[in-house]
């Protein structure tokens, strides 16, 4: 399991429109919005770095809104300890 802390920068006045979007994923949770309002704060959850990137695709897919998202951090002990036992993930 791969949980993240990214920031999703998006179109300045828009961001009713993007949290109502970003409701229909459950895995991702909102935080914060920036006062500027062309940030959001957000989790995500996802199996792998490879299904990560996959969401953050789908996201600026499907809500054209978004402009870039940065992950502020990763937690991915999960994935670390799979490779140092010898596990492999067919998602990267």
């Amino acid at each position: 399991m791969v949980i993240t802390g990214s920031a999703l920068f998006i179109e300045p006045g828009t961001t009713e429109q993007v949290t109502q979007k970003l409701r229909e994923y459950p895995e991702i949770t909102i935080q914060t919005t920036a006062p500027s309002g062309t940030e959001l704060v957000v989790n995500m959850e996802a199996e792998n770095h490879g299904a990560l990137e996959d969401l953050c695709n789908s996201l600026k897919e499907h809500i054209p809104e978004i402009i870039d998202v940065a992950h502020i951090y990763i937690h991915f002990e999960e994935e670390v300890e799979k490779m140092v036992s010898g596990g492999s993930d067919d998602g990267q």
